[in-house]
């Protein structure tokens, strides 16, 4: 199914082309265009149109590659065709394909009105197009260029038969460039040229490096022996010339003659021969009409031993690859004819450059009567307001700011504006402020539709803070990264390059790469929070976006909003599973961190994780400055080794951390907050702040200054624009920009700010004239906190311990290099250097925390346990020493000289130590490394008092007492088969008794939720025997809920909840025996937890794969136990799924499967002896476990994208697992449910045969965006299907009669975005999870 838009006029690319499209207004309304060939002719990439004959027709095989030649040309290629009675322009290789086994018919242009009026009648026609045809498909479209093999023509007695292609009398009707070998030879050339002089068509032949007149080609023979009307010297001649037929409005086409290269030519003495023996064979059987060329064409093969195949082959390809270069001369030409860059400073140098959007901005704010009491504007209604029109958008704003703040600094703006009176408006108010316009484009209506200059307005309340705002930027987002634009980057040879986020995702990376390439700084501005995920799109093809030290973009201003969406289009598109990204994380050091966030910015706004995201973002942008509003501005900021800052103790505050290996560029994390230089109440218009901090910032930057001593001048303009009416305020000049530290005085014209600034430190209160080179000693800037007294500080240390070694701890680096210089752990293990997380030698000791208190319940995780770290241990006095040496405390030992000692040090800073210390950490190093056995823990426990308690409680209350009570719990051996089995005696018998569910209303009952909710919810899994539920989220948290809704007084209560440090958990699955269960994020390895005996077990190498396989989060478990398959991260050849034997977790086997853009999903048989796999391209692999290879692979009908797949259901083909159903979700929200009796073929009893296109028993076509998920209840009588892209997208379909079922859900029923649905075994019970942390169960009777 693939995705089309309708073709619409303002697609076409010339004057005259509504004139046109008024001719076939019927056949508009129904031509689909692909979204790639729609895209490319919006933003004017250059386009080949190619036919469908030569496919459906021809004799030349299916490995002519035009499409390839086309895209490696730097082209789209545009297949022009009628599939099932719908004319279509980009027809995929699979469409294709379906074409020609559909006997096709030929479709010119009288054919195509009955093809499509069959079709709308019901029965779908195929038909493969002619030249005319496609001339007349391709130029509804909006597509200038046609490459194909050779021309129709006047027959030989044609003036007497009267047969003449109807390709003649289309370029004589339909402006087109069509590139060919000329006529086919054996046409009577001479009457051709002829007929197409007096149908007005141009006819020009390639000249290829030869002088004066040139014959026009035969096909196979480069010369006709009749001259050319016209020759064309190259393709950038023939762009023009169709360019100005364009632009004079001629409405006739363009023949450009190829010829065909020399080393496949047939001299045309030997041609001549054949020819006419096959033209008189045609005459004596009397084929004529349009059976006449296919038998022409026949007979000269047979006549020439095969040799005119090859010949036919090399000029297709050598024509196609010839229009693929035309085409791309005409987008070089309309996008060059359509620059202003015509002033000689557009080649000049500049400080900085700024690619970003200009635009009329309209600010309306509200003046109603009542704006005292309601400052909001009322909806639905109009509202009294006070309209000023001014010049604005963030690149020009930017630009703007950079340009006043520092008159020497040479500005230049990159900009685009059309051809309008808003477009000269803005052009002579970017003169008026004496900025440089010459790189300003203006675009006019006839090159690019749609091209008006962008316009922005904003709706302000009675304070003149925004309420709404709406952006018109379509000029931008129109129009392509140009060759013209890097020339301009590399004339200019910026300092810094600054681009907003107004352009399109692929062209912001152009920009940036443009930059990067011409050695320029480079700046993004985010501009809204919609937009700021542009950067981290989904990258396709394209140059990855590259992490520091090479980094592609330098600097970011978001603020805390942009910042998390910024953040978020990271984390969904993988870009944090980038392995460079890692190792810059692991770098940093940054475990235990929160306190120092904290201590640098505060609690609210780490709970917000906005130091966080900064963190994470570093690697590709080294230095984030996110705007707080009235909180300040928080800098971060990668350091490298040889920064000054790391070894000043002016700066140590803001030193988040050191690198803790040998990263070669990675010094440390610099976190400073700025607080507001001014809270400001006079307020004129909020407007461009944002964009005038960044300017100012750039500007200092350009000019040599220090980035930590710019945030607060950037501040200041900000507080100035935030006083003016306009966009930027004209009072921002600050001379020396680059050696200023603080400027409280940006202009002569404004009084002094520091007057009302509530700055800490007295000596920003300078003035400039007497301000200094030198900087000043750096401060925190935060609140202090209010002086604890002894009481409170005594209580402190008895709870918490000492706070300063408690952090120490925290930052603790435990690994060391031992003698050999191998990196080892804090027990001396040696770590392995291979490329990871950095976590996979971590003892699982580290990642798990449990709470399995079941009386309380745990609200935002604040119950969840961690253990805490060592304290100092309490001499038992049973156990004192029988002697202490007196000496040992006039021992002293160092602990950073000895390799061997490093590991016993507190911090990094510790050394000499006494004896009795010494001998004290030795003995806690001796504990950890030799634990006490439990045998000899609980002989040494008091007896413990026996209390009455329900049994729902009794072995988890114990487990919580015991956890209370003993300081060295093993917080990684929680066994849990005790809690499982009192959960079942809870909830009592259940009903085994087989129901059947009717296919037209569903009984369904909304039961209790679950009360404790996730951050976000990534999987759920009812346990296979108990009433229990798990459930996971990417905060690292496991729930296991107890399925009682009667329970009192919490119903569902919690049984226990799990931290697994530093992974976030994308999938957690029981082993079908229920004793296991299987964890995995996005981390390269898994975690498996006995249940029985509480052991976890970690896996993180699959030998002699680990490259392909960088993550473990989509991994299943085969319904036998025996096997645990995973979708491998490589897309090569396909995609591969991993194979592993549960029980050794060794890698067995590796299904492969050809499938474009890699493998979608993948589902266990219900005997566990195979898999069925989903390719994104709709291909279906069934793979068996026995032979250890695919037994058929079949094509999901109509596929647009594969997305999800299912099993279900019983009594199904034994030789795929015996399961009856398999449904097939797609990107288009279809699900194709197919009965798998269906899809097999008759053959011998020993042999599997499937369809290779088979029917689906039914299409379900309730969801309109992508499915995410399809679960089959266990006894196979439901299947739900749900998508994450659209609230509430969740609907039932009852089997067998595969009926959606229209009474649940409801509108009112509570769903929102679904990220997990899980059945239970019994089929009675379903669980929603959404993107809310929100489980909700339903009961489903019978």
């Amino acid at each position: 199914m693939q995705v089309f838009r309708r073709s619409y006029p303002h697609i076409g690319r010339w004057t005259g082309h509504c004139r046109t499209l008024a001719t076939v207004a019927g056949l508009k309304e129904i031509l689909r265009v692909s979204e790639e060939v729609t895209e490319a002719l919006a933003t004017n990439k250059p386009v080949v149109a190619l036919e469908t004959t030569i496919y459906t027709h021809g004799a030349l095989g299916n490995d002519l590659d035009l499409e390839g030649i086309v895209r490696r040309s730097g082209a789209v290629p545009a297949v022009v065709g009628i599939l099932g009675g719908v004319p279509t322009v980009g027809l995929t290789p699979d469409e294709v394909t379906q074409m020609v086994e559909g006997s096709p018919r030929k479709a010119s242009r009288r054919d195509i009105a009955f093809a499509v009026g069959t079709g709308i009648t019901g029965k779908k026609i195929h038909a493969g197009t002619t030249i005319a045809g496609t001339m007349v498909l391709a130029r509804l479209a909006g597509i200038r260029v046609f490459g194909t093999g050779g021309l129709g023509g006047v027959h030989r007695g044609g003036h007497v038969s009267f047969d003449i292609s109807a390709d003649l009398t289309e370029l004589g009707r339909t402006r087109m460039a069509v590139i060919s070998s000329g006529a086919k030879g054996f046409l009577d050339i001479p009457r051709t040229l002829e007929y197409l002089e007096t149908q007005g068509a141009l006819v020009s032949t390639f000249a290829d490096g030869r002088k004066g007149d040139v014959d026009f080609p035969a096909f196979w023979a480069r010369e006709s022996g009749v001259k050319s009307p016209f020759v064309v010297q190259d393709e950038e001649h023939a762009a023009a010339i169709l360019l100005a037929q364009e632009r004079l409005n001629i409405e006739t086409g363009l023949l450009f003659a190829n010829p065909i290269p020399e080393k496949y030519a047939i001299p045309s003495e030997e041609m001549a021969t054949v020819i006419e023996q096959a033209v008189r064979e045609a005459d004596g059987k009397g084929v004529h009409g349009s059976a006449n060329t296919p038998f022409i064409l026949t007979k000269i093969r047979e006549l020439t031993n095969e040799r005119s195949v090859p010949a036919n082959k090399a000029l297709v390809q050598s024509n196609v690859e010839r229009a693929a270069k035309v085409a791309m001369a005409v987008s070089r030409l309309v996008s060059e004819g359509s620059s202003a860059l015509n002033t000689p400073n557009g080649t000049s140098r500049a400080d900085i450059l700024v690619a970003g959007s200009v635009a009329v901005d309209l600010n309306c704010d509200y003046t109603g009567v009542i704006s005292l009491e309601d400052p909001i504007p009322q909806l639905h209604t109009s509202n009294p307001s006070h309209i000023s029109q001014s010049i604005g958008g963030v690149g020009r704003n930017v630009a703007l700011a950079a340009h006043r703040v520092n008159k020497h600094t040479k500005v230049r703006l990159c900009s685009m504006v059309g051809r309008d009176f808003a477009g000269s408006t803005v052009l002579a108010s970017l003169e008026s402020c004496g900025m440089d316009t010459s790189c300003i484009q203006q675009l006019s209506h006839d090159d690019h539709p749609g091209s008006r200059t962008a316009q922005y307005v904003s709706v302000n309340d009675a304070n003149k803070h925004l309420v709404l705002a709406m952006a018109d930027m379509d000029i931008f987002t129109n129009q392509s990264f140009t060759p013209l634009w890097a020339t301009t980057i590399k004339s200019s040879k910026p300092k810094w390059l600054v681009v907003d986020a107004n352009w399109k995702d692929h062209d912001i990376r152009s920009w940036m790469q443009a930059g990067k390439r011409n050695e320029a700084k480079v700046a993004f501005e985010p501009v809204s929070k919609a937009k700021s995920a542009r950067l981290f799109y989904a990258e396709r093809g394209l140059e990855s976006l590259g992490v520091f030290p090479h980094a592609t973009i330098d600097l970011t201003t978001p603020n805390q909003y942009e910042l998390a969406a910024m953040h978020a289009a990271a984390q969904d598109n993988e870009y944090f599973a980038d392995s460079r990204w890692w190792s810059v994380i692991d770098a940093f050091g940054m475990r235990g961190a929160r306190d120092r966030f904290v201590n640098i910015t505060s609690a609210a706004m780490t709970d917000a994780g906005i130091p966080q995201q900064a963190i994470q973002l570093l690697p590709f942008i080294p230095t984030i400055i996110t705007k707080l509003g009235s909180e300040g501005a928080l800098l971060t900021t990668i350091l490298r080794k040889d920064d000054p800052r790391l070894y000043d103790a002016a700066h140590k505050p803001f030193i988040l951390s050191r690198c803790i290996n040998d990263h070669t560029d990675v010094g440390g994390v610099y976190m400073r907050m700025f607080p507001p230089v001014e809270q400001v109440t006079d307020v004129a218009s909020v407007n461009g702040i944002g964009d005038t901090f960044l300017g100012t910032l750039v500007a200092g930057l350009a000019q040599g200054g220090q980035i930590q001593n710019l945030v607060d001048v950037a501040q200041k303009a900000a507080v100035l624009t935030l006083r003016s009416p306009e966009s930027v305020s004209d009072n921002t000049y600050v001379p020396n920009l680059g050696t200023t530290r603080i400027y409280h005085t940006m202009a002569s014209r404004r009084p002094d700010l520091s007057k009302d600034s509530d700055l800490s430190s007295a000596s920003d209160h300078e003035d400039f004239e007497d301000s200094s080179d030198e900087e000043s000693e750096p401060g925190p800037r935060k609140r202090q906190p209010r002086e604890k007294d002894s009481d409170e500080e005594d209580l402190e240390r008895f709870v918490l311990g000492d706070a300063a070694k408690f952090r120490a701890n925290l930052l603790r680096d435990e690994s060391e290099e031992d003698e050999e210089g191998r990196k080892t752990d804090a027990f001396g293990r040696i770590i392995d250097n291979e490329e990871g997380t950095g976590l996979e030698e971590a003892d699982d000791a580290d990642f798990f925390a449990f709470d399995i208190d079941l009386g309380r319940t745990p609200v935002n995780d604040q119950q969840l346990v961690i253990a805490p770290a060592a304290s100092k241990p309490q001499v038992d006095p049973h156990n004192a020493p029988a002697w202490e040496d007196s000496d040992d405390e006039r021992v002293t030992v160092s602990l950073a000289n000895a390799t061997q000692l490093r590991k016993l040090r507190t911090t990094e800073a510790d050394d000499i130590i006494n004896g009795t210390e010494y001998t004290l950490r030795l003995r806690q190093q001796y504990l950890r490394l030799n634990p006490h056995p439990e045998w000899a823990r609980r002989a040494e426990e008091p007896p413990k008092k026996r209390r009455r308690r329900s049994s729902a409680a009794s072995d988890s209350s114990r487990a919580s007492d015991e956890a209370e009570e003993g300081d060295d719990f093993n917080t990684d051996a929680l066994p849990l088969d005790r809690l499982l089995r009192d959960a079942n005696a809870m909830n009592g018998t259940v009903s085994t008794r087989a129901k059947r569910l009717r296919p037209e209303v569903l009984d369904i009952q909304r039961s209790r939720d679950i009360p404790d909710a996730h951050q976000d919810i990534t999987s759920l899994a009812f346990h296979p025997e108990y009433p229990a539920l798990l459930s996971s989220s990417t905060s690292s948290l496991l729930y296991l809920h107890h399925i009682a809704p009667t329970a009192y007084p919490t119903p569902n209560p919690l049984m226990t909840s799990t931290k697994v440090r530093q992974v976030p958990i994308r999938r957690a699955q029981f082993s079908p025996d229920g004793k296991k269960i299987f964890i995995a994020g996005r981390r390269r390895y898994i975690h498996s937890w006995d249940i029985e005996s509480g052991v976890v077990q970690k896996t993180n190498k699959i030998h002699g794969h680990q490259v392909e396989q960088k993550t473990w989060e989509r991994f299943r478990l085969s319904p036998c136990g025996r096997y645990l398959g995973m979708i491998a991260s490589t897309r090569k050849g396909g995609g591969v799924i991993n194979i592993l034997n549960v029980h050794t977790m060794q890698w067995i086997a590796a299904a492969r499967l050809d499938s474009r853009g890699g493998i979608a999903d993948f589902c266990w048989w219900g005997t566990g002896n195979g898999l069925t796999i989903l390719g994104k391209g709709g291909q279906v692999g069934e793979y068996s476990m026995a032979s250890r290879r695919f037994l058929a692979v079949w094509n999901d009908e109509g596929s647009n994208g594969g997305t999800a797949i299912a099993l279900g259901g019983s009594h199904g083909p034994p030789l795929l697992g015996e399961d009856r159903w398999v449904a097939l979700g797609s990107n288009s929200g279809v699900v194709n449910i197919y009965d798998r009796h269906t899809l097999i073929l008759p053959s011998k009893d020993d042999e599997l045969k499937l369809k290779p296109r088979p029917e689906p028993t039914r299409a379900v076509m309730n969801l309109t965006t992508p499915v995410t998920l399809l679960t089959f209840s266990p006894d196979g009588q439901l299947l739900a299907l749900a998508s994450r892209h659209k609230r509430d997208a969740l609907k039932l379909v009852h089997l067998p009669s595969c009926t959606v079922y229209r009474n649940w859900p409801t509108e009112q029923t509570p769903l929102g975005r679904i990220e997990a649905i899980a059945f239970r075994t019994e089929s009675d019970m379903l669980a929603v999870g959404n993107d809310a942390g929100k489980i909700r169960i339903w009961e489903i009777r019978s």
